[in-house]
C-alpha cells in the first residue's frame, strides 16, 4: 500500500474525531452555563427550578459523552472533566441547601476524580451561602453550612494521593481551608454581635422596669 494510501486512512479517523470533538464541545459549555445557573437559584431558594436546571445539565452532559464514545481516542480523553466537575458541585450546592444532605456521584453518574473535584469546589459556594444567612440572622443555619464545609475538607483532605491521581485536588483543598477559616471567623463575629445585643437589651429591659 501507498504512504498516501496509509495516511488517507488515518486522516478519515482523526477527522472524525475533530468532528465528534466539535459536537461535544458546545454541549460542554452549555452544561457548565445550566450547573452555574442552578447553583445561583439554589442560592436564591428557587429549589424547583434549580433542580429542573441540574437536570438539563445531566442531560446534556449524558448525551455528549454518548458521542465520545464513538472514538476511541476521545473516549481515553477528559474533555468533559470540567463539566462532571461543575455537575457535581452543582448537585451537592442544591442538594445541601434544600435537603442538608450531599448528592451521591452514581445520582448523575460522575466519575470519581470530578466528583471529588467538584465537592471541594462546594466549600466556596457554602461560604457564600453562609454569608446571605448571617446578613439573614440565621445563625443556626449557618452554623450547620459551616460543619457541612468542615466535613468536605476533612474528608477530602483524607484522599493523600499524587496529584497525577487526583488532579488539582490538593489545590482545591488548601483554597478550601483558607474559606473555613475566614468564614468560620466571620460567623464567629456575627454570633458575638448577636449575644452582646441580647444582653444589652436584657439590661434595657431590666433598668426600665
Amino acid at each position: 500500500m501507498k504512504l498516501e494510501e496509509i495516511l488517507e486512512e488515518i486522516r478519515e479517523v482523526i477527522e472524525k474525531d475533530d468532528a465528534i470533538r466539535e459536537t461535544v464541545l458546545p454541549k460542554a459549555r452549555e452544561a457548565v452555563r445550566r450547573c452555574s445557573a442552578c447553583i445561583k437559584e439554589s442560592h436564591r431558594g428557587n429549589f424547583e427550578s434549580a433542580e429542573k436546571l441540574l437536570q438539563e445539565a445531566h442531560s446534556i452532559i449524558t448525551d455528549a459523552s454518548e458521542q465520545i464514545q464513538k472514538s476511541e481516542y476521545l473516549s481515553r480523553a477528559r474533555i468533559l472533566d470540567t463539566a462532571y466537575q461543575e455537575l457535581a458541585e452543582a448537585a451537592n450546592v442544591l442538594s445541601l441547601l434544600s435537603r442538608g444532605e450531599f448528592a451521591e456521584p452514581h445520582q448523575f453518574t460522575i466519575p470519581t476524580r470530578s466528583y471529588l473535584t467538584g465537592l471541594a469546589d462546594t466549600i466556596g459556594e457554602l461560604r457564600r451561602a453562609i454569608l446571605n444567612r448571617i446578613r439573614l440572622d440565621e445563625l443556626d443555619t449557618a452554623e450547620k453550612l459551616l460543619a457541612c464545609m468542615e466535613d468536605i475538607f476533612d474528608e477530602l483532605h483524607g484522599f493523600d494521593f499524587p496529584n497525577a491521581l487526583i488532579p488539582d485536588l490538593r489545590r482545591k483543598c488548601d483554597v478550601g481551608r483558607s474559606l473555613i477559616e475566614r468564614t468560620r471567623g466571620d460567623l464567629t463575629m456575627a454570633l458575638h454581635q448577636t449575644r452582646l445585643v441580647k444582653e444589652l437589651r436584657r439590661f434595657e429591659d431590666k433598668h426600665t422596669e
